[in-house]
């Protein structure tokens, strides 16, 4: 079992904080007035924002026209106003468990059959209704595709860290249900210290609160070992290749420092997040502990 003391807060609630944008935010056209509520942190990265994950509303109003880079087909994106990414869980390989906003990095197949990525559109026009098409989402089965025959790096890039997430996803559920069976046990162990002593009285009138449960921040959490395919590491090492391109180095540069870290590529991972600069928050923290504990899982964890 490896331990992790710096993820203890390990279920996502939904609280304010620093906040990693989301993976293609950006490049996906989330631009303006969307991120208008956050403060992005002083630094070279603009991986690293810090925004209300409560307060702020998804909102938009109309439509943008684009067209498509491949054959110039038109297509209707939605013209956000705000956005609220809080979701149920937060991984540190950058997925979001039920998230208000898509956990996709913008890849889109048009009607000629191209594959492009949605910051690659161009807007021509701005419209309240529109009975255009939206850009296609593209299916599990159709990433393969993608990275086989990619237009250009940028499409390779968006469909590897959408598999990047999907085969992570296996780990995730023996996560959750370690972390669960784990907590059930520090509970049962509480619970036997620290019974409920009211009389019968007082437990029918309701005239004390019964004894509440609170987990230990101190108490150790563990997770099961991560153990990554061949076909995982295959692309975990494409990813690392392709993010150390000019055109991508400086937009992905946390992601670089996880890639490294789930390969248990330690000493690139701390090289790589020194490199980043501006003010260390939660998240980045939370990377230096388990780089320092040598843990290469993917974790869970709260803002």
């Amino acid at each position: 079992m490896c331990r992790c003391n710096a993820a203890r807060s390990s279920r996502a609630k939904g609280r304010s904080g620093s906040c990693l944008l989301p993976q293609g935010a950006k490049r996906r056209g989330l631009r303006g007035p969307v991120l208008a509520r956050g403060r992005t942190c002083r630094g070279p990265s603009p991986q690293c924002v810090r925004l209300s994950l409560t307060s702020t509303m998804t909102r938009f109003h109309g439509y943008n026209i684009q067209s498509a880079p491949c054959c110039g087909a038109r297509y209707r994106t939605r013209r956000y106003l705000s956005v609220n990414f809080m979701a149920g869980e937060y991984w540190t390989d950058g997925y979001r468990e039920r998230s208000l906003m898509p956990n996709d990095h913008g890849l889109r197949k048009c009607t000629c059959g191209a594959f492009f990525v949605s910051s690659e559109m161009v807007i021509i026009d701005e419209t309240d209704t529109s009975d255009l098409p939206n850009p296609q989402h593209v299916s599990t089965d159709e990433l393969r595709e993608a990275i086989s025959h990619p237009r250009n790096s940028h499409v390779e890039l968006a469909a590897r860290l959408d598999i990047w997430h999907q085969l992570n996803h296996a780990y995730r559920a023996a996560y959750r249900a370690h972390r669960a069976a784990e907590e059930a046990t520090s509970r049962q162990a509480w619970e036997a210290v620290n019974p409920d002593q009211r009389s019968w009285i007082d437990r029918l009138k309701k005239r004390s609160r019964v004894p509440q449960y609170r987990p230990s921040p101190d108490r150790p959490v563990t997770h099961p070992q991560f153990t990554p395919s061949a076909q995982q590491l295959e692309n975990l090492y494409a990813l690392v290749g392709l993010l150390t391109k000019p055109a991508h180095r400086n937009d992905y540069r946390l992601e670089l420092v996880e890639l490294h870290r789930e390969l248990g590529q330690f000493d690139q991972a701390t090289s790589c997040l020194r490199g980043i600069g501006g003010r260390e928050d939660r998240f980045r923290s939370l990377l230096t502990t388990l780089i320092r504990e040598r843990a290469t899982a993917p974790v869970r964890f709260a803002y």
